[in-house]
């Protein structure tokens, strides 16, 4: 639309510019102002119309901000197809990641506030905002690892377990995600706010783990045995009497990127088409 503006404008200069010399040779008295600075007003006028109408059809932004201030804005695409094309790729290249490189590279802090910042804008239908999020340094990485080989090699064996330990040590980033306790809530209710928080936790961590991917980064959403270990909220630094653990995500470059999995079903095994 504003190159079309553009056209439309350099036609108008070039009409008057015409206009302008043929009253120049006609008019007997009171000349017409130089061309120059006829020419000069009409292209300021198409300018500020071209401006003005690029505003108009302009993306629109979502602006957004941080808890320490810091502000950003999110630019919305005008075109809905774009968009679909963007997010729904974005979701289906998507994959675990089970090979990262061993060092993060120099983004990795920003992107994972923005990933958390995805996460909060999860589906909340109680608006109790019950996620929690913990960053995890070198300390409480090598404690959960080695609380985590304690417990395979109580099951498989000593060499079970180291081998476990190495393994876990070379994950890069870790990002233990957790959700509030509701008095008195259980997850047998169906209605209760102990099932509807986390179910939005779970929301949170897709939205987290999709933004990461996103801005070049693989994640991991595990859940294995050592999360709901007595001594796992201690290692990590949250009181088990108020948060219980969804899951831990690593993440981090991948090494390579995993073919999409074969589906079991397929669109018209799940989606049921009701009267």
């Amino acid at each position: 639309f504003t190159s079309r503006l553009t056209v439309i404008a350099i036609i108008s200069l070039i009409h008057n510019r015409a206009t302008e010399e043929k009253e120049g040779r006609n008019a007997a008295i009171d000349p017409p102002m130089p061309i120059t600075m006829k020419t000069f007003l009409a292209g300021w006028s198409a300018l500020a119309l071209i401006v003005r109408s690029a505003s108009a059809f302009a993306p629109a932004t979502l602006s957004s901000s941080s808890s320490d201030g810091r502000s950003g804005s999110i630019r919305l695409n005008a075109r809905p197809q774009t968009r679909f094309r963007e997010v729904q790729g974005n979701i289906l290249t998507r994959r675990t990641i089970n090979e990262f490189e061993p060092t993060l590279p120099s983004h990795w802090e920003r992107a994972v506030e923005r990933a958390v910042e995805a996460a909060m804008y999860a589906p909340n239908h109680k608006r109790s905002e019950p996620w929690r999020f913990y960053l995890l340094g070198p300390k409480s990485i090598e404690e959960v690892c080695k609380l985590n080989a304690e417990i395979v090699a109580s099951k498989k064996g000593e060499e079970a377990g180291e081998k476990k330990l190495q393994r876990w040590l070379k994950m890069p980033g870790w990002l233990v995600v957790t959700c509030a306790k509701s008095a008195a809530a259980t997850m047998e209710d169906p209605m209760g706010l102990a099932r509807e928080d986390y179910a939005a936790c779970c929301c949170a961590v897709q939205n987290l783990c999709l933004s990461l991917h996103s801005q070049g980064l693989g994640t991991k959403w595990t859940t294995g045995a050592v999360n709901f270990d007595e001594n796992f909220a201690k290692a990590v630094g949250f009181d088990s009497d108020e948060e219980f653990t969804v899951g831990t995500i690593w993440f981090g470059a991948p090494v390579t990127s995993p073919s999409p999995p074969g589906k079991k079903m397929g669109l018209d095994d799940v989606l049921r088409r009701v009267e």
